[in-house]
């Protein structure tokens, strides 16, 4: 059963004409605050987003200013803001699966399911037939190396926000495609899609499934960006215990751990980790977020 997220950003769900807000709160009532950027890193944003405001001035008939005004906007936890720009992309572009794709992933940020998988839907459903490419990212790897193609992250991202609204059969469907896509053969989706996989399957009851899925992932893996997936990973597969991932754990390991306990019953313990786990993150973490409001239930 899909759940239904109404917290108190029912008063963004307006119409195209009104700007976007940045919600300013988690589902769970914390504060969301500007992320700790140092001065160096917050200097080259803000000069990124110059850029793009100038590209967008001298070009604005061109699909891909909009898409990197809003993604420049969207690296600053500008995410309001980023969708307004993709928005009036949009009515420029109507059919562009790239600008609905950037819009879902910053409606995601500000908490504005529903929206944002319909934005996905709408995109898987435009893509389809048309050849596949990289996506450029905004922020390189160490590896200066694409990661991921449009096709692969649009079914990524339906997959992981379906797990917002309780649609676990959706994330494990859009984890199944987005792994399967020839442009993103490499261990760092491999990595993130099990991950999602794994927890999808367990909250569908399909446990010996899950397992199979991240026992099938090798340890030792060279990876470009996902280590702290791979961390959750090798939590569930069991060759790593909590005691010796929970030190060097990120966001989305400390997840992994919290939702174990949380689907075997140890629901205070999890409640815990999940409650500090929002609270620990200057942007909030929506997936422990939603977790919680279902917890409230």
């Amino acid at each position: 059963m899909r759940r239904l997220i109404l917290p108190i950003f029912l008063f963004l769900m307006v119409n195209a004409a009104t700007a976007e807000e940045t919600v300013t709160e988690t589902l769970i009532g914390t504060p969301i605050t500007e992320p700790a950027w140092r001065p160096a890193t917050r200097a080259r944003l803000e000069q990124d987003l110059e850029i793009a405001r100038a590209v967008m001035e001298l070009a604005p008939e061109r699909e891909d200013s909009y898409i990197w005004l809003g993604r420049r906007l969207g690296y600053l936890a500008r995410n309001g803001e980023a969708v307004d720009v993709f928005t009036e992309g949009l009515e420029k572009f109507p059919d562009s699966y790239k600008l609905l794709r950037f819009r879902g992933r910053h409606l995601a940020r500000n908490r504005q399911f529903e929206r944002a998988i319909a934005d996905y839907r709408r995109a898987a459903g435009l893509v389809e037939g048309i050849q596949d490419s990289y996506e450029p990212d905004g922020i390189v790897n160490a590896r200066h190396q694409y990661l991921g193609s449009y096709r692969s992250n649009i079914h990524y991202y339906l997959g992981q926000t379906s797990w917002a609204v309780g649609d676990y059969q959706a994330t494990l469907e859009g984890m199944m495609r987005a792994a399967v896509e020839p442009l993103v053969q490499h261990d760092d989706r491999r990595v993130a899609t099990g991950f999602w996989r794994y927890l999808a399957l367990r909250k569908l009851g399909r446990h010996e499934e899950a397992q199979i899925v991240v026992d099938a992932i090798p340890e030792g893996l060279e990876l470009v960006e996902n280590h702290d997936y791979y961390l959750g990973v090798r939590f569930f597969k069991g060759t790593l215990s909590e005691e010796a991932l929970m030190p060097r754990a990120g966001l989305n390991s400390t997840f992994a751990v919290a939702m174990v306990h949380l689907i075997e019953g140890r629901t205070d313990r999890a409640e815990r980790m999940l409650r500090e786990l929002v609270s620990g993150s200057s942007q909030g973490y929506w997936p422990a977020e939603t977790e919680l409001l279902e917890l409230r239930r």
